[in-house]
């Protein structure tokens, strides 16, 4: 018995947009947002490129919903936990700083090792390119940058104002880079099916922090 072929149309049998999201999401990390056509991703997602135009009208919606669907619990995660360290009694210390920073973004790694590693090559390329969709969920309020200031003010009270935010914007995206390129011999391969080797996670944890405190009397 041979199955009719499907007529052109909406699929009812999948969630378009996730299928979407879910294909562009693999390419984009596997190349540049511009080498990636909204053909491709219909073809990959399994859909007609007019569904695709149907959901996302041009390719900046496409990637910034690619970005949105894990920046956004990300970034309120790691606005909740900067928060605790401005609002905390005790003076933090950098290495509080860089845990609240990095601990939301390895769980997405360790979650979703493959899928994972594409956003978040996605993410700061995005960042580092100071994308306008990228700035606007960082700059949110509370931004996420003020609040890392905030608490690097109170770990590093002898940094002036400049310096600090030399070393906020140094530290965050050497950080995020590491961690966009785990999958690079240069970092040893750092990360299998299993997620992220906590071994590595921790020395970079120890490298920004002591980064951060060069050159200062870090208690």
């Amino acid at each position: 018995m041979t199955v009719p072929a499907r007529r052109p149309g909406p699929r009812s049998d999948v969630d378009v947009p996730a299928a979407l999201v879910d294909a562009a999401e693999l390419l984009f990390g596997s190349a540049s947002v511009d080498a990636v056509s909204l053909r491709a991703v219909a073809r990959a997602a399994g859909v007609a490129p007019a569904a695709l135009t149907h959901y996302f009208p041009d390719k900046a919606a496409l990637v910034e919903a690619v970005l949105r669907r894990r920046a956004d619990p990300v970034g309120e995660e790691v606005r909740d936990r900067l928060a605790a360290l401005v609002a905390a009694e005790d003076d933090p210390r950098p290495v509080d700083l860089v845990e609240a920073v990095i601990r939301p973004f390895v769980a997405v790694l360790d979650a979703d090792p493959v899928a994972g590693l594409a956003w978040m090559k996605l993410f700061t390329a995005l960042g580092l390119a100071e994308e306008p969709m990228w700035l606007r969920g960082v700059g949110r309020a509370p931004s996420i940058a003020d609040l890392y200031a905030q608490v690097l003010q109170r770990a590093l009270p002898g940094v002036r104002g400049d310096e600090l935010y030399r070393r906020v914007g140094i530290a965050m995206y050497s950080m995020l880079s590491a961690l966009a390129g785990v999958d690079l011999a240069g970092y040893g391969h750092p990360i299998s099916s299993e997620g992220v080797d906590p071994r590595f996670v921790d020395q970079l944890v120890v490298f920004t922090s002591a980064g951060l405190a060069a050159g200062s009397s870090e208690r």
